[in-house]
């Protein structure tokens, strides 16, 4: 028998689908680890003065969702038709949230157990979340998975977002 929810290799969007928001902002100017990557936690840049988006930071309470595959562009593969191809500065992301299973982007050298929170790390990849010392304003979704420690690769895992 199947377990619910199956892990995905090709989207970020694997379940909750009734509750699900879409929003539609713009990459602001960031380089680098700024880009946003599809699966990766999402924030404005500047608000109120700015409300383009930029990865995630570390320790952020600001979080907007996560960005989903939606493919911009002529390149092949198109930036953010793929987990690994970046956003570009002036691409229209488009970020879901909701109380959703999704897949997200984990830091180098974390190991995440199931059942474990996460919260914001840096360039909007998430990392261990720990009760009693970290701000409960950051935790940000709960791992539906173990995911053990790989330092090489860009690698996913399986969580229900706590937002909405």
């Amino acid at each position: 028998m199947t377990q619910y929810p199956v892990r995905s290799n090709h989207s970020i969007l694997v379940g909750g689908y009734g509750a699900v928001r879409f929003l539609e902002f713009e990459q602001g100017a960031e380089t680098g680890v700024n880009l946003i990557l599809p699966g990766d936690l999402v924030q404005f840049t500047n608000a109120p003065n700015d409300c383009t988006v930029k990865a995630g930071v570390v320790d952020s309470a600001e979080i907007l969702g996560v960005a989903n595959i939606h493919p911009v562009g002529a390149a092949t593969p198109p930036r953010g038709g793929t987990r690994t191809a970046a956003y570009q500065e002036g691409d229209m992301i488009e970020i879901i949230n909701g109380p959703i299973v999704v897949m997200l982007r984990i830091a180098a050298e974390n190991e995440i157990q199931c059942g474990e929170f996460v919260q914001p790390a840096a360039s909007g990849e998430v990392m261990e979340y720990v009760c009693g010392t970290d701000n409960d304003c950051q935790r940000i979704a709960q791992a539906l998975e173990t995911i053990t420690e790989d330092t090489t690769t860009f690698q996913w895992g399986l969580f229900q977002l706590r937002m909405g």
